[in-house]
């Protein structure tokens, strides 16, 4: 399975200007957890709900600050085009939990670890589903005629 597989959304972004209250003001707007920061068609960074409290917040930034203060600077990106279980490897080793996922050196959207967990899960059951099957058939006595007791 494939990264663009799990895209459902297209990606929200930023220019760095943008003020922390407007950034958190979009993630509620759009049920997002984080804002790719994009200048002249580049992606910069990224900036989540988490460097709103602990970096801008925590510290005693204004709401007025710039997003730009804040924001994960040249962020670990990923293609559309990687196998998930890859993704979970550029995920481990950059230690975060959401990668912008790129095509063509163009934006695409994000992709989070809960995004690629559920993945792996219903590959999993897409998987072990006619095993399952063919497991509990074989549990069920069934007669001479071959019907279900």
């Amino acid at each position: 399975m494939l990264v663009r597989e799990f895209l459902h959304k297209a990606p929200v972004t930023v220019p760095p200007e943008c003020t922390l209250e407007e950034a958190a003001t979009l993630m509620a707007l759009h049920d997002v957890g984080a804002l790719l920061v994009v200048s002249e068609g580049a992606l910069v960074g990224v900036v989540t709900d988490r460097d709103i409290v602990v970096r801008a917040v925590g510290a005693g930034l204004a709401p007025s600050a710039r997003v730009e203060e804040v924001l994960t600077a040249h962020p670990a990106t990923i293609q559309g085009s990687v196998d998930i279980v890859d993704a979970y490897r550029v995920l481990e080793k950059a230690g975060v939990r959401r990668l912008p996922v790129l095509e063509e050196g163009e934006v695409a959207g994000i992709v989070s670890v809960d995004d690629l967990l559920l993945a792996l899960v219903l590959e999993l059951g897409a998987t072990l589903s006619p095993i399952a099957r063919e497991t509990l058939r074989r549990d069920i006595p069934i007669d001479i005629a071959g019907r279900p007791e």
